[in-house]
């Protein structure tokens, strides 16, 4: 991965500067009286849908004004923000391609518009960068094949940006990576068991030169999985950092090791060293990182750790 001419600041310093005021809520970010289809009128319906919208609505505008003079970056923020109502209303039972069976399409939209403030919020660290980001959609097979396979890969869009270069060789490699291996793992299994894997990304820049993405995956290969897997990025030096490097003190593993026990008092051995030590664990945002370990029964947990 090619290095880039000039040094960045390290991640933990600059995250300590870094502070984000929440998303107002509000009403919705587009007039009930007009809605027409089925995930508007439930959103409209629902106060706390109406809410989630709303602070969607409230971070989307932020993000466009703090690039307002910046016509290429407001551009792809624009054509993102579309994509990503496709792909909310898909993920969560609704239009075109709509996911099958899904349990509670209510909870599905609140969860998908708590990720996207979340997300929104942490693009203004770093606005121009923030507003070049977009999701790629690889797509092997179809719904019912022997092997199908829908993965969202995030990009640079403008390859003039610092770092694009590399952030993009990075994630198609990382994307390509994933693929294979679940298709090396699919290739033994019996006749006619299909073998289903969606991978999802959530981008976050934790501070000015670097992005955290996190995918998530689930799926079938016989049974049931899930999983979480995350990379951090320095995109001035153009390579990948440890949780070590992020955090930046002496004190992080001890740290994040009494947060993890504490979260899960219950079952602590899956607090591990080399659980905390492993990138793929991790994601950063503005303030803090995230370890997501996946604990028995399929279970996805979260457990923030402050970087300051």
């Amino acid at each position: 991965m090619p290095r880039l001419p000039f040094a960045a600041p390290p991640l933990a310093a600059a995250l300590m500067m870094l502070t984000l005021p929440a998303a107002p809520a509000g009403a919705a970010s587009f007039d009930c009286a007009q809605a027409s289809t089925p995930e508007e009128r439930m959103i409209c319906s629902v106060p706390a849908l109406d809410r989630a919208d709303a602070a969607v609505g409230a971070a989307y505008k932020a993000l466009m004004d703090a690039v307002a003079g910046d016509e290429t970056a407001r551009g792809i923020a624009r054509g993102e923000q579309r994509a990503w109502v496709t792909r909310r209303n898909r993920a969560c039972g609704f239009g075109p391609g709509a996911a099958a069976g899904v349990a509670d399409p209510a909870a599905c939209l609140d969860d998908a518009m708590t990720r996207r403030v979340r997300q929104l919020t942490a693009l203004r660290v770093d606005p121009a960068l923030g507003a070049r980001l977009r999701t790629v959609t690889v797509t092997e097979g179809k719904p019912g094949a022997r092997v199908f396979i829908q993965a969202d890969r995030p990009e640079i869009a403008d390859p003039a940006h610092p770092g694009a270069a590399a952030f993009n060789e990075a994630m198609q490699r990382f994307i390509a990576g994933e693929i294979r291996t679940f298709r090396t793992d699919s290739a033994d299994l019996p006749e006619g068991m299909e073998a289903e894997l969606l991978l999802t990304a959530d981008t976050s820049i934790p501070a000015p030169g670097f992005i955290s993405v996190q995918f998530l995956a689930e799926g079938v290969q016989g049974n049931g999985f899930r999983f979480a897997a995350g990379v951090t990025l320095d995109l001035t030096r153009g390579r990948s950092m440890s949780p070590e490097e992020v955090f930046g003190t002496r004190n992080w593993l001890a740290a994040a090791t009494a947060a993890c026990r504490t979260a899960v008092a219950d079952m602590p051995e899956n607090c591990t060293a080399s659980d905390l030590q492993n990138p793929r664990n991790w994601r950063f945002e503005p303030g803090r990182g995230v370890l997501t370990l996946l604990l028995p029964g399929k279970e996805l947990r979260e457990i923030p750790v402050p970087t300051r």
